[in-house]
């Protein structure tokens, strides 16, 4: 039985430097800051960033110390980002001293993939689906 309505919202992610993530998420995908909380008492500020209409990352402040993640990790291992042209995402990034830290490549679904890491190690994946590829959804 499905969930009526139900659709992703967001990942939420602790950053060390809340101004520095919001001009990197900024500058790399136009995502604008869409809601702000302060801290109250021992809860941490907040902040929504929005990508497209109800596409949004969560920032947390205070984060101190990054995970570390080994190759039998359970849990997290990257949100991914859609893009309509994966070559010119990259060209855009490179713009900002981004490079990919694999790829770009070809997935096992036909799909053309770049991984890339935010100012805090966030792993991120881009992907562009082709026509051809299983995963297509017109």
């Amino acid at each position: 039985m499905m969930m009526a309505g139900l659709r992703f919202g967001h990942v939420a992610f602790k950053v060390s430097d809340p101004e520095k993530s919001i001009r990197w998420y900024g500058d790399a995908f136009g995502a604008q800051v869409i809601h702000r909380v302060k801290p109250e008492g021992e809860r941490p500020e907040l902040m929504f960033l929005e990508f497209a209409r109800g596409q949004c990352v969560e920032f947390f402040t205070n984060g101190k110390q990054k995970t570390t993640q080994t190759p039998d990790s359970i849990g997290y291992m990257h949100f991914c980002l859609l893009v309509d042209d994966l070559g010119a995402a990259l060209k855009h990034l490179a713009t900002m001293n981004v490079r990919p830290d694999r790829g770009p490549f070809i997935g096992r679904a036909k799909q053309h993939i770049a991984f890339i890491s935010d100012p805090d190690g966030n792993i991120i994946e881009l992907m562009q689906i082709p026509p051809e590829s299983p995963l297509y959804r017109a």
